[in-house]
């Protein structure tokens, strides 16, 4: 059976399933009942907390329809555009900004990332440069406050979690 899914990876199988593949393997040979993987699945998908992906993209999909990435950067610009290198720096703070507004730095890249790149571009950046410096500026967002995250995750979540959350509402390192 490792044969079969060394096979399978080096042919070219997708990740997931030589990965699945391997755990089922290795609850068959454990002598562990097959249908654990079934509930398991079943287990982690009807948790509340998938309910929030759909609803960070939502949020960043209305803040990109709403002009707010085009207003984020000209506020930006005119702020930190003087400095050299001053368009990487207003695409950092204007990355930062948005995922904190939307609690989701995949969101960001969506909404800002085809606004900022060919802008970045036409400034004479190289690739590998622009791709890095949108990809990772979102994810600094996310150590500003993330209290519309919290929002989003409470709501869809049990009583605990939101005796929790806003308890540590009010700081923003958490």
């Amino acid at each position: 059976m490792p044969a079969l899914l060394l096979v399978m990876a080096v042919a070219g199988a997708p990740l997931f399933a030589v990965i699945a593949m391997s755990a089922i393997w290795g609850f068959h040979s454990a002598d562990i009942d097959l249908s654990v993987v079934a509930i398991e699945i079943y287990r982690i998908t009807d948790t509340p907390v998938l309910l929030v992906i759909p609803l960070f993209t939502f949020a960043g999909y209305l803040m990109g329809e709403s002009g707010a990435p085009t207003r984020l950067v000209k506020v930006s610009r005119a702020l930190f555009g003087w400095l050299p290198g001053g368009l990487p720096i207003v695409a950092l703070v204007t990355c930062a900004i948005f995922t904190a507004f939307t609690g989701a730095s995949g969101v960001t890249i969506v909404a800002l990332g085809g606004l900022l790149y060919p802008a970045i571009k036409k400034d004479g950046y190289l690739e590998n440069f622009n791709l890095g410096l949108l990809t990772t500026s979102g994810s600094l967002g996310l150590f500003c406050s993330r209290r519309p995250s919290r929002l989003f995750f409470t709501a869809s979540s049990p009583r605990r979690a939101w005796t929790i959350c806003s308890k540590r509402a009010c700081c923003p390192a958490f």
